[in-house]
C-alpha cells in the first residue's frame, strides 16, 4: 500500500527549492525543451499574442514566451518576487510578464490565450481540476491557439528506504486514461501526443526515486475563425 504524502508538504518543498535556485532531481533549472522551441518558432501571425504559463516554476518558459513577443500571465504558488527578481532590469520583454501567486487549480482560465504552457504541474492536481482547466482553456480558445503540456503518467515514487509513496489528491493518470481525456477535450484540434520514459535518482542512494511515462501534448486549434 502506498504511503500518502500531503499536498501541503509538496507546496512547501517547491516554495523552498525554487527561491534558493536548487536544481533538484527533476532538474528545475533545465532550459526549454527542443519540442517547445520548435513549436514557438512555428507560431504564425494568426495566434493571439497572449500566453499563460501554468505552474511557471523557475520562469524559464515564461521568459521564452515573453522574449518571443507574448504578454504572459505566469501562475504559480510561490511568491511572485522570485520571478520579478530574475527579470528585473532585463529589458522591454520583461514588462510583458504578469506573475500571479495562485495554485494552478484555483486559476480561472476565462480568456483567449494564444499559447498555454503547463509543464510538470498537472499531475499534482486532482483529475477533476485537470479536466476543468483544460476544458476551460479549449472553450475560451478563439484564435489559432497552441497548448503545450508535459504531464507525468503511470507514476511510481519511492522513499529513500524503498517505500511506495503517493501524493494526496494527485491525478494518478495511466498513459491510457490520460490519452483518453486529452483526445476527448481536444476534439477537433490538431493533436500530437508523444511519450517518453522518465526517471529521477535519489542522490543519497543512487536508486530511482521517481519513474513515470511523460506525455507531451502539442495541440493546435483548427477551429479558429
Amino acid at each position: 500500500m502506498n504511503e500518502l504524502v500531503s499536498k501541503a508538504s509538496v507546496h512547501a518543498f517547491y516554495a523552498d527549492a525554487i527561491p534558493r535556485g536548487r536544481n533538484t532531481a527533476e532538474n528545475l533549472q533545465a532550459t526549454t525543451s527542443e519540442r517547445f522551441n520548435t513549436l514557438l518558432e512555428s507560431i504564425g501571425d494568426g495566434t493571439p499574442t497572449t500566453a499563460l504559463d501554468l505552474g511557471y516554476g523557475t520562469g524559464t518558459y515564461t521568459i521564452a514566451l515573453a522574449r518571443a513577443g507574448f504578454r504572459v500571465v505566469a501562475v504559480d504558488q510561490i511568491p511572485t518576487d522570485v520571478l520579478l527578481r530574475r527579470t528585473d532590469g532585463a529589458g522591454e520583454w520583461a514588462r510583458r510578464i504578469d506573475p500571479r501567486e495562485c495554485l494552478a487549480e484555483n486559476f480561472a482560465i476565462d480568456e483567449d490565450f494564444g499559447v498555454i504552457v503547463a509543464k510538470d504541474v498537472l499531475h499534482y492536481l486532482a483529475r477533476r481540476d485537470v479536466e476543468s482547466l483544460l476544458t476551460s482553456a479549449v472553450t475560451h480558445a478563439r484564435g489559432a491557439n497552441y497548448h503545450y503540456l508535459e504531464v507525468f503518467t503511470g507514476i511510481t515514487r519511492r522513499s529513500v528506504d524503498g517505500r511506495l509513496l503517493r501524493i494526496e489528491g494527485e491525478a494518478d493518470y495511466s498513459p491510457g486514461s490520460f490519452r483518453h481525456i486529452v483526445e476527448q477535450i481536444y476534439d477537433g484540434w490538431d493533436l500530437t501526443l508523444l511519450w517518453s520514459e522518465h526517471a529521477e535518482q535519489d542522490s543519497r542512494t543512487g536508486r530511482n526515486c521517481f519513474e513515470a511515462t511523460t506525455a507531451t501534448v502539442i495541440a493546435a486549434n483548427n477551429r479558429a475563425a
